[in-house]
């Protein structure tokens, strides 16, 4: 009950639920009188009230007779008894007073038909406030997305990635759309050596996306570790050699340093020969020495010959190009002239690269 003596605003029974006594949907007693429309004013504590039927085919097909009916009359009959009718008092006043009560009785009738209006309205408000709200949209469910392998590791430069998915939605890995056929998905993968981490999402209209990572580990295969070691090796060969030709380079400037003189105007006159001509080892070596040449010492002009930084075979080529410039040679003529004590006294290796180079072999 409110404050004003007025009932709560209770839910209604459905429609087909007879007029009967039911539990009380306050609380306010163990029973309360439903009409078929509404809940009344009325409670009763005893006798207990009828379970309210969860179906229509649970009401009788001739509703049980209402405790309220039945208890009025009762009561109208224990007064008949003890006082009398209304009608019997009715007869027994005057005229006058008869007259007086029809005109409060018609007063009456017109200020009830003049509120109606605000009890329709009122009946509707509280119809309207007892409406259930609408309760709030579920959460979209997932879309289920799995992948058939956990982290696991591979030497090859590829793999391919596989699972389920909810049937209808769209699978990417790393951003690039996978292949999906019903409810099963796959996506081949590029991988790079080490740890590679791979995310796949499935989106689907009016489901939530899902994510899954997998780990996937590159190992080197065995021709990969082999190029390795092979690159190593190389690698240490080459600084071996710059190394060694550092040192050297380091140890002959400093013996130039320390050179007697004629030994350094041997190596001038040996570096001032290539300058002009392409000269042999061997053939340097008798220019500088020789009486018709520079007449050094012979061990000085070895010294110098040793010292200098030179390509016996690009001097080869270099002469081979100088003769055939002035005269004609077939290709073993050529390598003769090259190779021989009164020619140019290369290497026969050397002679034979000039001719080649020469381009007459």
């Amino acid at each position: 009950m409110t404050d004003e003596g007025k009932p709560s605003v209770v839910r209604p029974l459905p429609s087909w639920v007879p007029a009967d006594w039911y539990p009380d949907p306050l609380g306010q007693g163990k029973a309360r009188f439903w009409d078929g429309k509404r809940w009344t004013l009325e409670y009763r504590d005893d006798p207990p009230p009828q379970a309210v039927p969860t179906s229509p085919s649970e009401v009788p097909a001739s509703p049980p007779p209402s405790a309220a009916p039945a208890a009025a009359t009762e009561s109208t009959s224990s007064e008949t008894k003890s006082h009398p009718s209304a009608l019997d008092r009715w007869k027994e006043l005057p005229m006058a007073a008869r007259i007086l009560v029809g005109v409060v009785a018609l007063l009456i009738i017109i200020g009830v038909a003049s509120s109606g209006g605000n009890k329709t309205k009122s009946t509707a408000t509280t119809d309207a406030a007892s409406v259930p709200a609408a309760s709030p949209t579920p959460a979209a469910p997932p879309v289920a997305l799995k992948l058939d392998t956990g982290d696991y590791a591979v030497t090859s430069s590829h793999t391919t990635l596989h699972g389920t998915v909810t049937a209808g939605a769209s699978v990417t890995v790393a951003g690039e759309p996978a292949q999906v056929h019903g409810t099963h998905w796959n996506k081949t993968v590029a991988l790079e050596i080490g740890s590679n981490a791979e995310n796949a999402e499935a989106t689907m209209a009016g489901h939530a996306s899902a994510t899954q990572t997998i780990t996937v580990i590159r190992h080197h295969t065995q021709a990969e570790l082999e190029a390795q070691a092979r690159e190593k090796r190389e690698a240490e060969q080459r600084e071996k050699a710059e190394r060694e030709r550092t040192e050297r380079k380091e140890r002959e400037e400093k013996e130039i340093e320390n050179a007697t003189v004629s030994q350094q105007n041997a190596l001038h006159e040996a570096e001032s020969y290539l300058h002009s001509s392409a000269f042999s080892e061997a053939g340097l070596i008798e220019q500088l020495s020789s009486e018709a040449g520079s007449k050094f010492p012979l061990a000085d002009a070895e010294w110098a010959v040793h010292h200098l930084h030179v390509d016996w075979n690009e001097q080869a080529a270099k002469e081979a190009k100088s003769y055939l410039s002035s005269s004609s040679f077939s290709c073993q003529g050529l390598i003769e002239q090259l190779s021989s004590e009164a020619g140019s006294k290369f290497t026969q290796a050397q002679a034979e690269y000039g001719a080649k180079q020469a381009g007459i072999c």
